[in-house]
């Protein structure tokens, strides 16, 4: 059927047998149509037309969002499938199987009650493991910027965001941990590390050459022994055979020890308000002239007395010399 076309220029003549031809030979006479359309104009027969064959040799197809598709008879259905999402498969006798592939892709939400995915399994907000009751990250990161609650948590190494991390009461900033609720932390159990501090590391506790040992940094005193002081404000309790052992100034094998002989009493040795040595038992030529006065030994003190007197021309003694021995 060609397409018929009056030009402007054309007379009203050529419009009216052009007319006439299309009426009579494209549309067809009216009176030729089947009774069993009702239709009067040529889109409401072709309509229903299309009704009747297709209730019979067609159907309809129709999605979620009401649009619908014609397929007639000879028409062909085509299913496509979209990789990683959804597959359609065509098997006989006159079956399309739709299912999901072994691996799925979702680019945007699944929504379920229950997600299983192997033995994790996703409910609400809860994660669970189906066979056991231990979830394994292996050596994945966990991160989160919220709230980790757990009876206990386990890992070589646990690492957060920010400046200040709270487990309980114990507060972590950088390398400082405090407590959130009061100035002090409890430990139950013993704590052990390669060196103890003070506040402004003026004492240090630590091991050195196979020995615990304990260290001063203090400065600015006067004196021979004015810096590196250890201020005990305590009663020092030298405890059941033990001593004070001292180094001296050469650090080698040679020591002085101070060492208490098992006390039958309740014993006080004091020292002097003075400047000196300490002399022993076992200290040789330690006295000197100037240590002694003039009558710091008398004859009592002699052992096996003997005693010189010089008198004078009348018998009256002049001086007295008390001497030790025969």
């Amino acid at each position: 059927m060609a397409v018929k076309n009056i030009a402007v220029t054309d007379t009203l003549e050529t419009f009216r047998t052009t007319f006439n031809d299309m009426a009579a030979n494209d549309f067809g006479d009216i009176a030729l149509l089947s009774g069993s359309i009702s239709a009067t104009n040529l889109v409401a027969a072709m309509n229903e037309t299309i009704s009747i064959a297709t209730s019979t040799a067609g159907w309809t197809i129709e999605d979620s969002s009401s649009t619908q598709q014609l397929i007639g008879g000879g028409d062909i259905l085509r299913v496509f499938g979209t990789s990683n999402e959804i597959e359609a498969v065509v098997s006989a006798t006159d079956t399309l199987t739709i299912g999901l592939p072994s691996v799925v892709s979702i680019t945007t939400s699944v929504t379920a009650p229950t997600v299983t995915g192997g033995t994790i399994q996703l409910t609400g907000n809860t994660i669970t493991a189906t066979d056991s009751t231990a979830i394994s990250f292996a050596s994945e990161n966990l991160i989160t910027t919220g709230t980790i609650n757990a009876g206990a948590i386990t890992g070589t190494s646990i690492t957060g965001s920010g400046a200040t991390h709270t487990l309980g009461t114990i507060q972590i900033s950088g390398n400082t941990i405090s407590s959130t609720d009061s100035s002090e932390i409890d430990f139950d159990d013993r704590v052990r590390a390669t060196s103890f501090y003070t506040n402004t590391a003026l004492g240090q506790f630590f091991e050195s050459g196979g020995y615990p040992r304990i260290e001063s940094n203090q400065t600015g005193g006067s004196g021979t022994f004015g810096n590196n002081l250890l201020i005990m404000d305590a009663n020092l309790f030298i405890n059941q055979s033990h001593a004070v052992v001292f180094e001296g100034d050469t650090a080698d094998a040679n020591t002085t020890t101070l060492y208490a002989v098992d006390p039958t009493g309740t014993n006080q040795l004091n020292l002097p308000d003075e400047t000196g040595t300490i002399i022993s038992t076992g200290s040789t030529d330690a006295i000197t002239e100037s240590m002694m006065a003039n009558d710091s030994i008398s004859s009592v003190e002699m052992k096996t007395l003997s005693t010189l007197q010089i008198l004078n021309s009348s018998g009256t003694p002049l001086k007295t010399i008390h001497g030790a021995g025969v």
